[in-house]
């Protein structure tokens, strides 16, 4: 199978709404079916100059449902046009060199592509196809559905997703039914259809396992790592999971409070069995929430910021030491070039341990994802909407506003390229064109509170693109 990786080839897919050849805490509940999506198949009437790397703090308003206006008084006027836009950055389809394998292949997953978002208010999560916008699948993410998920991580070949419970525990669910199980022995594949067709925990087929971590106080950062690619079967092998912990007093006001410093382990992607075990006595927690966001480099190092700490740690994949740099403010990630980026639009470069800063005005809102898109735009959450930074000469740039002005503390990118923006606590997700920032919405989620990389664009830009 081939997929397409530009992303005017996807956003017209999607606008027909099929793939064509190549195409904090309380519970909440959710009746009957109330999604909605809506595409945008026009061209913005309202635009700004061409967005170019390291252009200064425009402001570009969409047309979409929601109704976002202009407020830019230097934009010009264009009649509406369908979009024939494409990306001139990396691709994530990068044929993966020829050693002898039987099949040609490429770097990544490229037949298929979701966003796994954490209904965090009902202990959800959902899957959501990027491209026709509809949503798939919804999933309890712990048994006794109290699991209070937040981050997701996608595996680079698109295979499962990794969600992290706060909670406590690491729930694995397969993206396509022919990787799930059949456990009860009927012949069918008992999985959800949708969001008003949620199975319980232990009926849900497409649950490959759940870990346990009955210490844990919080739980909030988690990664895949990439793997070793195997050319004779065309397949990702060797997959490992990065999560933390911090294991506090039970009952206690902060998940910090006493914690013997933080935690974190690595797990095999297959079984989810614990392989390694780092604590961290001497790293502090932080006070309130301790570990919170993480990322991988190319190298399938961990990152990871702790929150109220001021601390990011760095773990070595292959000898599993540590060390921490002061800084972090909320989201992490990491670029190609394996710089990690925070939602302030600050950058820190292990090659020469400076921190950089953005230059321009875009300030936050409240804390957010931050990601990195392939044309190498850093984007975050910026009032009305989201932002991004050019990644190189630290330039603020664009900014596109929301239908819905709240936070979009969910920030990602898929792997075409499309930006993803989820509103905290609300019912919406935004999908942005990365050409001409046209805006497709998903409204029926229920209470989000996700950010992390997950639609996997992180971990496939880093893996396939690496720049270092």
């Amino acid at each position: 199978m081939v997929r397409c990786t530009d992303p005017s080839v996807v956003f017209a897919s999607t606008l027909a709404l099929a793939l064509v050849g190549c195409g904090d805490d309380k519970a909440a509940t959710t009746a009957g079916d109330t999604s909605t999506t809506t595409i945008t198949t026009t061209a913005p009437v309202t635009t700004t100059d061409t967005p170019t790397t390291g252009s200064g703090g425009q402001t570009t308003t969409t047309t979409s449902t929601g109704g976002a206006t202009d407020s830019d008084s230097g934009s010009t006027t264009a009649e509406p046009t369908a979009s024939t836009s494409t990306t001139n950055g990396l691709k994530l389809d990068v044929a993966a060199p020829d050693q002898g394998g039987s099949c040609a292949t490429k770097c990544g997953n490229t037949d298929w592509s979701y966003v796994w978002i954490a209904n965090s208010g009902e202990h959800t999560i959902s899957k959501i196809d990027t491209r026709t916008m509809e949503e798939e699948g919804r999933y309890i993410t712990r048994a006794d559905q109290a699991g209070n998920p937040s981050r997701t991580s996608v595996s680079i070949d698109g295979k499962a997703v990794a969600v992290a419970n706060r909670a406590g525990g690491i729930t694995k669910i397969w993206a396509r039914e022919e990787y799930c199980s059949d456990k009860n022995g009927n012949g069918v594949i008992e999985t959800s259809q949708g969001k008003d067709n949620v199975l319980p925990f232990d009926q849900e087929e497409c649950i490959a396992w759940f870990t346990a971590f009955p210490d844990a106080t919080t739980q909030r950062p988690i990664a895949w790592t990439s793997g070793t690619y195997n050319p004779a079967t065309c397949e990702h092998e060797n997959q490992k999971i990065w999560v933390a912990a911090a294991n506090g007093t039970k009952g206690a006001v902060w998940p910090c409070d006493g914690s013997p410093g933080i935690f974190v382990y690595r797990l095999n992607g297959d079984t989810g069995e614990v392989e390694d075990t780092i604590h961290m006595p001497e790293i502090t927690c932080g006070g309130t929430f301790g570990p919170y966001g993480g990322a991988v480099d190319s190298d399938n190092n961990f990152w990871m910021y702790i929150w109220s700490a001021g601390t990011i740690v760095h773990v070595d994949y292959e000898t599993l030491e540590y060390y921490t740099i002061n800084g972090g403010s909320y989201g992490i990630t990491v670029d190609a070039k394996g710089r990690v980026w925070i939602d302030s639009g600050q950058r820190y470069d292990p090659a020469t341990m400076q921190w950089a800063s953005q230059i321009g005005n875009q300030p936050g809102n409240g804390g957010s994802g931050v990601a990195v898109d392939l044309k190498g735009r850093v984007w975050k959450a910026t009032a009305g909407g989201v932002g991004w930074v050019d990644s190189e000469t630290m330039m603020v740039g664009d900014t596109v506003l929301l239908p819905n002005p709240g936070l979009a503390r969910g920030v990602g990118i898929d792997v075409d390229g499309y930006i993803w923006a989820v509103i905290l606590g609300g019912t919406q997700a935004f999908r942005i064109h990365p050409d001409t920032y046209e805006i497709a919405t998903y409204d029926g989620l229920n209470a989000p509170y996700t950010y992390s990389d997950m639609a996997g664009g992180q971990i496939n830009n880093v893996t396939c693109n690496p720049q270092g």
